[in-house]
């Protein structure tokens, strides 16, 4: 049942602290969302409690003392996971009451070596108030969590002088005991919370930075080494010796964004190279070989490791192509190397022979027309695919990640691998004419996989691609030819998705594995994150492109031809055609 904000009954004349912590739980109990339980408290806060702020603390009060009542060992701050409900519904009420119209104002405050601008609830009383209870918070043996005191310090913009102790020293002094308890504890995200917030300067050491790396808290860590600018260079060294030592790429990553937004470069002139290196190690174990060699660019050492690191993998092929590409010398057993690349084609699925002439690569209206009229009239079956301009790889940064980048259309004869963006910039009409036409015809029969995502891009592109009709998803067909024969006793285990294998298969089925399942060998899919937007693509690129189409095609001829009469049903059931809104 949808929860209503608006059955939330309440008695406006005797509405209390209590009343709305219960009805918060009850409504959260009866699956309410916290969006949802926003416009309740909005609406408590506009309508009937009077005073926001004083509320809003009473609440605190009562989260405070129940949990307080929980008999844990002295000292201990457990999570959230306890009492799970009541701190919810504080911090619900917390975000809300900020959000009243002059409850807070922006103050400024200096923090270390800088001055920052906080949010600063105005009413004396509730900060007053809410300093008590961070008082008894962090003197007393209790069980409020850390996190919740962290809270109600930063969402009142307490200082010392609200806290209630005797003198501003005392109050420096029970925070930096708490503090040095938290970090005791492992709690270092709370714990810098509290350091930065009141300036701690005790805390200004060497020994906090590294607890910091250690627990992966980088964006705290650099904020707190500005706090002394002899902090920052130290804080390099850290993460440099981190990242060596651990192999830790996050360490190496700060280290540059370190030097880089405090300009020492001088100091740390090896900094770039170790980041990029452990980037470019990172990108070719995940299959990322061109991308690899983008971010080594002109570097010849940043180069000369990419080909190391393809080489340490075994990746001679590429190793040999991407050293000769960049003017290296590698010395590689031709002999081995001959017997790698015989024995990837043979693991992996290929193009065959009778097209290696007809992989095509259009880039412009000439190439676009002749091979439109070569490869795909007359045909009705063609299998389609893209290639996107993805975000390929940690720490690549381009302005056109998303964007389509090649479009794959397939049919028995050949394959058009269409250079999207400039064939949008030059002859957007012939495009339209062929391949449009194309798309919009019903009588020729689209075969994608997983294609709906494919589809939307290119619809993103240009009007010419929002409606397709006729299209067959392989995937979700083979989804569904899976479930059928899972329901059927009597199932034919002959049929391919009828196998003990994909009976057993609960996650959608890729495209390797499908084409091994039809055709007998998966698909090579180290190209898989490739450079897209590279200009001229590749040969490994070209094939790789082109595998993905045709083999949706080939898939198809093979289970017509194999199973007629089981698949033929499925592609009319799955037939579908798409229309994007631009």
């Amino acid at each position: 049942m949808r929860f209503d904000a608006s059955s939330v009954a309440i008695n406006s004349a005797s509405f209390s602290p209590h009343d709305a912590l219960e009805t918060l739980e009850r409504c959260l109990r009866t699956g309410a969302k916290y969006p949802q339980l926003r416009s309740v408290c909005a609406s408590w806060f506009a309508n009937v409690v009077h005073e926001p702020v004083i509320f809003v603390t009473e609440c605190i009060d009562i989260v405070y003392d129940k949990m307080s009542e929980h008999n844990q060992p002295s000292g201990t701050y457990h999570d959230d996971e306890e009492d799970g409900g009541l701190l919810v519904c504080m911090y619900l009420l917390l975000e809300c009451v900020c959000r009243v119209p002059g409850v807070r104002e922006g103050r400024q405050r200096k923090r270390f070596a800088t001055v920052v601008t906080r949010g600063v609830v105005t009413c004396e009383r509730g900060r007053a108030r809410a300093g008590k209870l961070i008082h008894r918070a962090v003197t007393e043996s209790n069980t409020f969590p850390a996190r919740a005191i962290v809270r109600v310090i930063e969402m009142f913009g307490l200082e010392f002088d609200d806290l209630g102790f005797v003198s501003p020293h005392e109050a420096h002094e029970a925070m930096s005991r708490f503090t040095r308890r938290l970090f005791d504890e492992g709690k270092q995200r709370a714990a810098m919370a509290i350091v930065l917030h009141f300036s701690l300067e005790d805390f200004v050491t060497v020994e906090t930075l590294q607890g910091l790396v250690q627990g992966n808290e980088y964006s705290l860590a650099l904020e707190f080494a500005q706090a002394d600018p002899r902090l920052v260079r130290t804080w390099v060294e850290i993460c440099i010796n981190d990242g060596e030592q651990n192999h830790n790429h996050a360490s190496l990553r700060h280290a540059h964004k370190a030097v880089t937004v405090f300009q020492i470069e001088q100091d740390f002139p090896d900094v770039r190279t170790r980041y990029y290196s452990s980037t470019i190690s990172r990108m070719i174990a995940k299959g990322q070989f061109e991308v690899a060699l983008k971010r080594a660019g002109s570097d010849v050492q940043l180069q000369r490791h990419v080909v190391d690191s393809l080489a340490a993998v075994e990746q001679f092929e590429y190793a040999v192509e991407y050293a000769n590409r960049c003017g290296l010398n590698f010395n590689c057993d031709p002999i081995e190397l001959a017997r790698i690349v015989a024995q990837r084609r043979a693991t992996f699925f290929q193009l065959p022979q009778t097209l290696s002439e007809a992989v095509v690569f259009v880039g412009d209206e000439a190439s676009l027309l002749a091979a439109s009229q070569e490869f795909l009239w007359n045909q009705h079956v063609v299998g389609i695919d893209t290639e996107w301009g993805a975000d390929m790889g940690e720490d690549v940064d381009d302005g056109n990640n998303g964007e389509v980048a090649t479009l794959q259309i397939s049919s028995s004869k050949g394959v058009l691998i269409l250079d999207v963006p400039a064939l949008l910039k030059d002859c957007p009409d012939a495009l339209n004419k062929t391949i449009g036409s194309l798309f919009r015809d019903v009588q020729v029969l689209k075969l994608g996989f997983a294609v709906q995502e494919d589809l939307r891009r290119l619809a993103k592109c240009h009007k010419l691609f929002t409606r397709v009709r006729s299209v067959v998803d392989l995937q979700s067909l083979w989804k569904l030819a899976v479930a059928d024969a899972r329901s059927r006793s009597d199932s034919a285990a002959a049929l391919p998705w009828s196998t003990e294998v994909e009976l057993s298969r609960y996650q959608p089925i890729g495209l390797s594995t499908l084409v091994a399942a039809v055709l007998g060998k998966p698909l090579d899919k180290t190209m898989r994150m490739s450079d897209w937007r590279k200009r001229p693509l590749s040969l490994s690129q070209m094939e790789y492109a082109a595998l993905d189409a045709w083999t949706l095609v080939e898939v198809h001829e093979s289970l017509l031809a194999t199973h007629h009469e089981e698949y033929s049903p499925l592609v009319e059931s799955m037939l579908k055609s798409y229309e994007f809104k631009r």
